[in-house]
């Protein structure tokens, strides 16, 4: 009997899985280890007018998710991979852009986000295995509403390391971004800046060439 019913039972759970929706806890305030974000400190690495080096993000500054079906750990692979946006999870970072003791994650919440449980479409999933990816993003209190602006725009931006999960189905506790590590914002190279090294790095090269 029992041999009869797990076939069943599997066929009827399958789809649940495979169609359904799966949530988990975006946030960076209840991970493992604390996971505050900060300005980037490089000289020339930010932008001065998003707040200063090695602040905290506050509430000028937005989270937004990024996601993929399955399990993906490698940076480049995720991101030649066009990672989801899921803009129903934007939400503001807490407190002001600043410093301790006044701002930070132990006094006005600066550096951290919660934006609640998140609930992803399964669609294609096995298991609910996904990977996420925290994007933050200078908003300039509503002048900016998107990362892709905001980085066009020369603001400071940063994305964590991917994130992989297994979805929380039914009554069970959503998991938490356990595995997310700090990460910083700051201005980020367009595309055709890193066209015009390479082609300068390929002229000295094939100059260097000639020399010999």
């Amino acid at each position: 009997m029992k041999r009869l019913l797990a076939p069943v039972l599997l066929a009827l759970v399958a789809p649940f899985y495979a169609n359904g929706q799966g949530d988990f806890a975006f946030n960076n305030v209840f991970t493992a280890v604390g996971v505050p974000v900060t300005i980037n400190t490089s000289p020339g690495t930010f932008n001065p007018a998003d707040g200063p080096a090695d602040a905290y993000v506050g509430s000028n500054y937005t989270a937004s998710l990024y996601f993929l079906n399955g399990t993906v750990t490698d940076q480049t692979l995720f991101d030649s991979s066009n990672p989801i946006l899921f803009p129903s999870a934007n939400t503001l970072f807490f407190g002001a852009t600043g410093f301790a003791p006044v701002h930070g994650p132990t006094s006005d919440g600066a550096g951290l986000f919660d934006g609640g449980d998140v609930i992803l479409p399964t669609v294609g999933m096995a298991g609910g295995h996904v990977t996420v990816q925290v994007r933050a993003w200078y908003n300039g209190d509503g002048l900016y509403s998107s990362y892709d602006q905001s980085l066009t725009a020369g603001q400071n931006v940063g994305e964590s390391i991917p994130v992989p999960l297994v979805l929380n189905f039914g009554a069970g506790f959503p998991p938490n971004m356990d595995g997310l590590l700090p990460f910083t914002v700051g201005i980020v190279p367009e595309p055709s800046s890193f066209a015009l090294f390479g082609l300068g790095s390929l002229a000295l090269l094939q100059f260097a060439r000639r020399r010999k």
